[in-house]
């Protein structure tokens, strides 16, 4: 029996990693909104509002992960990749019209401060979803850059975000318990809705880059550079590089102008060299090279071929 692309899928750590996501994400949230349940407390219902833009945006890693690992084929022979960056816009846009509904609700309970019931309950629970979204994030992060996954990755500093995020609202609710000053729940709603907004534009413009096919990071890029440079002596010049990435690849093509006296046989040979080189310094890289003669001011050719006559 044939298995599916989803099992096929399934082989990629990033794509187990991602279905850890969602697993955990589901069990995150019914914490959290236990938690709101128990106290009444704005700071925990913003905190929960997040956690359900978490589990849709990890569905929506898991599906992009799973046609981004797909193989080329006729109609996408430059692969999937880019649907990663389909996953972080789409994560962007949802985290920014959470924080938007937690401002509003924020700024609602400001205006008609309800009183808190069972704090000490609501915290310890929200203590429990706090540590389980630590844990699930550092395995993400860790996976994500194993695999050079973008959409993986997005997810794992989102939910790091969400603990600062839980922290914020811990540390909140524990001095209204102390102090019982009711305007601080909301007061942490409002600074935790600034803080979603800020994160899901940094996640929205960093899909869009990707979508827009950006250049490499200015360091994958310089390493590039060096290794052409470090083949002075068979490169006369080298131009036209452009270098882009589509979740986990890298797409690099470039000219290389070479000594017109190597044979064909010896440029293909050192294209082979050079290709190796670059991907053995950024894995899973599609290098293109156009190959170019050097021109008759060049004094190494013409030094060999007037010795040849």
């Amino acid at each position: 029996m044939q298995e599916s692309s989803f099992v096929r899928a399934l082989r990629a750590p990033q794509v187990r990693a991602a279905v850890v996501s969602v697993v955990a994400g589901i069990g995150i949230l019914v914490f959290k909104f236990t938690a709101y349940v128990l106290t009444g407390s704005v700071g925990i219902l913003s905190d929960a509002a997040e956690s359900v833009v978490n589990v849709i945006a990890a569905n929506v890693a898991l599906i992009s992960l799973v046609v981004a690992v797909s193989p080329p084929d006729a109609t996408h022979p430059y692969g999937h990749g880019k649907a990663e960056y389909i996953s972080g816009f789409t994560e962007g846009g949802l985290v920014i019209l959470a924080g938007f509904y937690v401002l509003y609700a924020a700024v609602r309970r400001f205006v008609d401060p309800v009183p808190l019931q069972n704090l000490d309950a609501g915290l310890v629970v929200l203590a429990v979803a706090t540590a389980a979204n630590y844990l699930t994030a550092r395995f993400l992060l860790r996976v994500s850059f194993e695999a050079d996954s973008m959409a993986l990755e997005a997810d794992a500093k989102h939910l790091l975000a969400d603990v600062l995020t839980s922290v914020a609202v811990f540390v909140g609710l524990g001095l209204v318990r102390l102090t019982g000053v009711l305007w601080l729940d909301p007061v942490v709603g409002i600074l935790v809705g600034l803080h979603i907004l800020s994160l899901g534009a940094g996640v929205y413009r960093r899909a869009l880059g990707g979508l827009m096919d950006t250049s490499l990071p200015p360091a994958e890029e310089a390493a590039i550079k060096g290794i052409l440079d470090a083949h002075k002596d068979e490169i006369v010049e080298y131009h036209a590089l452009r270098a882009r990435k589509a979740g986990a690849r890298r797409f690099i093509d470039l000219h290389l102008v070479l000594h017109r006296t190597m044979t064909v046989g010896q440029s293909h040979a050192f294209t082979d060299h050079l290709e190796d080189h670059i991907k053995a310094e950024l894995p899973g890289t599609d290098i293109t090279i156009h190959v170019e003669p050097c021109g008759p001011s060049c004094p190494r050719c013409a030094a060999i071929e007037a010795a040849a006559r």
